[in-house]
């Protein structure tokens, strides 16, 4: 399972879209305006005619703006773009976290369905052993012809379930290739042949650590992203709020031609006031509708906290409850065990009838199996457990 992680964890495509949102997002900061910005060229050139004769010309400008943010648009612009930012870094833990999820349940399914597949081959045995059993009554004149066919249809029932288990475990390992970023069948030779070796079930003991409500905050993506989304729609406001107003700027550029009628210089400085338009309807509705963005996005925050709460506190209950219930499973399987024991050794002496036998098999197959798919649920809610908590978004390695 380690190995399939970190597989994982480095070749998930997914996971890599993800990364690049972060890097879009790092560039879109970039694009904000800066408060200052200078342009400069160098142009020239030959001109002329027969009679005047050529006229070379070389000159080269400077130029210079500087933008006055005294109602801090482009403050919030910054802010809003620091938001996306983390916004973009909280959806990358997101992802990962996703990507630990789907694996490990693939993986803990992978197992259980080795197991059901062990366990059912270990039925067709035991109903192979009453079938052979019952033909050596029927020769003995202890069992009747319809003993033998039942038996037989048990056999033919046992058996037709294999093949539909192998295709769905052969599902579960093309489906951990495809979260490695990889193709069916082309998994590292070590892994594959790991994960096609027989292997216990996941059986998780250490008892998850809850924590505090404040560590949950911090852990949780998908309440970072709410609450990243939050401050953005709080900035936006700012910057919608500074279009109601004038923008100031200072600018200026200089100019020097080296050739002509001699070098010259020219230049230029001063303010620029750029009015907003009128009326300010258009503009104040913006205003309006960025108030309301905020709204939502403060709602969408409380209701991701107040989900995650009830999330946890679900998950903890069921994976209480199914460690409970695998102990008396447990136990239960152990006494049916006892019991075909019994029942098999005096069947051959006529005190208990086939179907009493039948009967015990199938409580045996059915108390094993029941054990097989809780300690799956175990395993599962284990897991959901801790990705609702938040455990596991930070990388392994970098």
């Amino acid at each position: 399972l380690d190995d399939a992680i970190a597989l994982s964890l480095q070749g998930n495509i997914n996971l890599k879209i993800a990364k690049e949102r972060v890097i879009a997002a790092r560039a879109a900061r970039e694009e904000v305006r800066v408060a200052a910005n200078a342009t400069s060229s160098v142009n020239g050139g030959v001109a002329g005619n027969s009679i005047t004769g050529a006229d070379k010309s070389l000159g080269s400008s400077l130029g210079l703006d500087w933008m006055l943010d005294p109602f801090g648009e482009r403050r919030n612009l910054e802010r809003s773009a620091d938001a996306q930012i983390e916004v973009a870094d909280a959806e990358e833990d997101a992802a990962r976290l996703l990507v630990l999820f789907n694996v490990a349940n693939t993986y803990a399914n992978l197992r259980r369905n080795q197991h059901t597949l062990s366990q059912n081959k270990l039925e067709l045995q035991r109903r192979q052993s009453t079938l052979d059993l019952t033909t050596a009554l029927l020769d003995a004149g202890a069992a009747t012809q319809l003993d033998v066919t039942r038996s037989s249809a048990r056999v033919l029932e046992t058996r037709s379930q294999l093949p539909i288990l192998a295709a769905t475990i052969t599902a579960n390992l093309n489906e951990i290739s495809i979260l490695t970023g990889r193709g069916p069948g082309t998994l590292p030779q070590a892994l594959a042949t790991g994960l096609f070796g027989r292997r216990s079930q996941l059986s998780p003991t250490l008892s998850p650590d809850v924590g505090i409500p404040a560590d949950l905050l911090r852990n949780r993506p998908d309440i970072r992203i709410a609450e990243r989304l939050y401050y953005s729609a709080i900035a936006d406001i700012g910057v919608a709020r500074a279009g109601l107003f004038p923008r100031l700027s200072l600018g200026g550029s200089l100019s020097l031609n080296a050739f002509g009628t001699g070098p010259t210089a020219a230049y230029n400085f001063g303010p620029s006031i750029q009015f907003p338009s009128l009326p300010l309807t258009q503009a104040k509705a913006t205003v309006k509708a960025r108030y309301s963005d905020a709204r939502q996005a403060h709602g969408a925050w409380k209701a991701t906290v107040l989900s995650a709460i009830g999330e946890v506190d679900s998950s903890l209950s069921a994976y209480q409850a199914s460690n409970t219930a695998i102990a008396d499973i447990r136990e239960a399987s152990r006494l049916y065990k006892e019991v075909l024991t019994l029942n098999r050794e005096i069947f051959t002496r006529g005190e208990v009838t086939l179907s009493e036998l039948v009967d015990t098999e199938e409580e045996v197959a059915q108390a094993e199996q029941t054990l097989i798919d809780l300690r799956l649920q175990h395993a599962l809610q284990f897991i959901a457990l801790n990705v609702q908590l938040g455990a596991g978004h930070s990388p392994i390695e970098e």
